[in-house]
């Protein structure tokens, strides 16, 4: 028997704040994973860190199967403590992967409230971008993209306490957009700088406008920022390298896609 669970990452929020009255987030999910197995190939638990053990204990409980005698083992392309919904990807490839094997299964909203129990979480085991409330989990609003886009993720360096800076933002999102709106994406990021501020971050957005980038978004409390591009733009790599050269204290992580369901 071998279940094998993977679940994206992000690169960052697209918007982060409060909806009326309650907190939100916009998700951003992308082509970055953790992976999850469940097998009796092998024994005892790889690669789960104290979140991961938390939430395998909780989903054990939950199906009555403490003697669970399944062999569980996590990666992660995704770096911690970057604000790529590391933790969150961990938690919820683990839960689901340990249910399926039991024979179960559990919904998004289900993992989004076993998730926002042991920690603030972020959406991503929800069908593409959507608004969720992180801290229960509870789906808001599916978000649709009339086109595709590839996302140059750059990182500011060092790391973050996702908790202890998660979810502080005040900035108010008074409308609800049924699409991917780059100005709010703006907007959310210049707000989270009294917060978390980011080295040069409005001089970023305005250098994306001009090599013809349509909009930036951050971690609200991670250490990325990523820049969109059409995904049929075919000068995105010298667009990168001008990046870097203005740009040279951050560090490019990799280049990748907004995840759509």
């Amino acid at each position: 028997m071998k279940v094998t669970v993977k679940m994206r990452g992000t690169c960052g929020e697209l918007a982060q704040g409060f909806y009326r009255g309650e907190p939100i987030l916009i998700t951003c999910p992308i082509e970055k994973f953790s992976t999850a197995i469940v097998s009796d190939e092998f024994a005892g638990v790889e690669g789960l860190g104290s979140k991961s053990l938390a939430i395998l204990d909780k989903v054990l409980k939950i199906f009555g199967a403490e003697d669970f005698k399944f062999g569980v083992r996590l990666t992660s392309e995704l770096p911690r403590g970057k604000g790529m919904a590391s933790s969150s990807a961990d938690m919820a490839a683990v839960a689901q992967a340990v249910a399926l094997s039991l024979g179960k299964k559990f919904s998004p909203a289900e993992l989004g409230r076993l998730c926002a129990d042991i920690e603030p979480t972020d959406g991503i085991f929800y069908g593409g971008v959507v608004a969720m409330n992180p801290l229960t989990g509870r789906l808001i609003k599916n978000i649709r993209a009339r086109e595709k886009f590839q996302i140059a993720v750059f990182d500011y360096g060092g790391e973050v306490d996702t908790i202890k800076f998660n979810r502080r933002s005040d900035f108010e999102i008074k409308n609800l957009d049924d699409e991917i709106n780059f100005e709010l994406a703006r907007k959310s990021a210049l707000a989270n700088q009294k917060i978390l501020p980011k080295p040069k971050l409005e001089e970023l957005i305005n250098f994306s406008k001009e090599i013809e980038a349509l909009g930036v978004n951050i971690a609200h409390s991670g250490t990325v920022a990523g820049i969109f591009f059409h995904a049929d733009d075919s000068h995105v790599e010298e667009r990168i390298l001008a990046i870097q050269k203005s740009f040279d204290f951050l560090q490019f992580i990799t280049l990748t896609k907004l995840w759509y369901n």
